[in-house]
């Protein structure tokens, strides 16, 4: 197989919906997108200042005098020019906008992955069932045999107590596989409202590593994140910059009953602007080079996670190799139980063996069979470490 030329094929129902997923966790996703965009609005418009209004009411009897006094203000102070640090915000927020989507994709894609390897490891399941039925078929046909053959006193009673323990094993097995199936139906119920008795199971192969690489969710995360803290680390520099803001106010006054000054109605405004600059802050440098550590770190993060994607990557290829051999040596034992199988009816109808034997191999070669089956299940579980990995509709 030249793994590096197959492509990760993704169903086209999970990359247009995600029906395979409750409608319940549909909607929690849909929120969190919801949330995460209001989220970034704010961040978005964080450097505008509010309009600020204010009305006071005093009265007051000092001298002996009735006093009344009401004032009304609005008030505008808007930063124009941060040095960098308007421009900074609205990129840190828009950065920030997209590492939060795809977040929330990943935890959305791990779920989809999550009910996806829950339907393998149904089908899974219900294959070891049936090859469990034919291995205690075979322990039942054995008990039989050494039954006859320590009736006849040709074994010990040793013999048939090892073959009887080997049938109850074989039939505790099936038991536990059972309770097995019923613990994964009640663990996909969880997150899906699907039956997994009427789905059918995907079908993936491999991507190569350049478009594994290129649309793989972490790592895009990483890169993100990286980018954020880059523009925070900015944001930060432009706090101890100068700043320039436009300043306005609208103001009304109302006076009755004053010792110092006679009643009256009055309002004004004033305008015009200010250039602040800290000009000292002890912490000052000691914040700056906290955010630049923080973006390197950011950028060191970013590199370890691609080796640990490509090491991912690395191990899913073993995986599949391993699961390829299993397949081809199944395959030869296959076509040797059909040998051992045809050969046996031939002795049978010759009366060389019995129909003991004929069943067991039957049993035997239908176990076999199921093997293939079971590993390529196995085949599909482990492309779907891959499959979550990358960003859905990418490639």
């Amino acid at each position: 197989m030249k793994f590096s030329k197959i492509l990760l094929l993704i169903p086209l129902f999970l990359i247009s919906d995600d029906s395979i997923l409750s409608e319940l966790k549909q909607k929690e996703f849909n929120v969190d997108f919801q949330k995460s965009d209001v989220e970034s609005k704010k961040l978005k418009d964080s450097w505008i200042n509010p309009i600020n209004m204010s009305y006071s009411y005093t009265k007051s009897d000092q001298y002996g005098l009735d006093q009344e006094n009401r004032s009304f203000r609005i008030i505008v102070d808007q930063p124009i020019f941060k040095s960098g640090g308007i421009y900074f915000a609205i990129k840190y927020a828009q950065a920030n906008k997209i590492f939060s989507h795809l977040s929330i994709k990943e935890q959305k894609k791990e779920l989809i992955a999550t009910a996806i390897n829950l339907l393998y490891n149904y089908n899974k399941t219900k294959l070891l069932l049936k090859k469990q039925k034919y291995m205690i078929k075979n322990s039942k046909i054995d008990v039989l045999r050494k039954k006859e053959q320590y009736l006849s006193g040709i074994i010990d009673s040793s013999f048939l107590d090892q073959a009887i323990l080997a049938k109850n094993q074989n039939e505790l097995k099936y038991i536990e596989l059972k309770s097995t199936l019923e613990d994964i139906l009640k663990n996909f119920k969880d997150i899906s409202d699907k039956d997994p008795n009427n789905l059918k199971m995907l079908h993936f192969t491999l991507i190569n590593r350049s478009d594994f690489l290129r649309e793989n969710i972490s790592i895009k995360k990483a890169k993100e994140d990286e980018r954020v803290k880059r523009y925070f680390k900015n944001m930060t520099i432009a706090r101890y910059l100068p700043s320039l803001s436009l300043t306005a106010s609208y103001n009304t006054q109302e006076i009755s009953g004053s010792f110092y000054m006679p009643p009256g109605k009055e309002s004004f405004k004033d305008y015009g602007f200010k250039i602040t600059m800290p000009l000292f802050d002890i912490n000052s440098f000691r914040n700056i080079e906290s955010t630049k550590l923080d973006y390197l770190k950011s950028k060191l993060l970013t590199q370890d996670m691609k080796r640990a994607e490509i090491n991912r990557y690395k191990n899913v290829l073993r995986k599949l190799r391993l699961i390829d051999k299993k397949i081809e040596l199944t395959k030869e034992d296959i076509a040797l139980y059909e040998k051992l199988y045809e050969d046996t009816k031939e002795k049978f109808e010759a009366g060389e063996k019995t129909v003991y034997d004929i069943e067991t191999m039957k049993n035997s070669l239908e176990a076999r069979k199921l093997d293939i089956k079971i590993y390529q299940i196995e085949k599909q579980m482990a492309l779907l470490e891959l499959y979550k990995r990358v960003e859905d509709g990418k490639i």
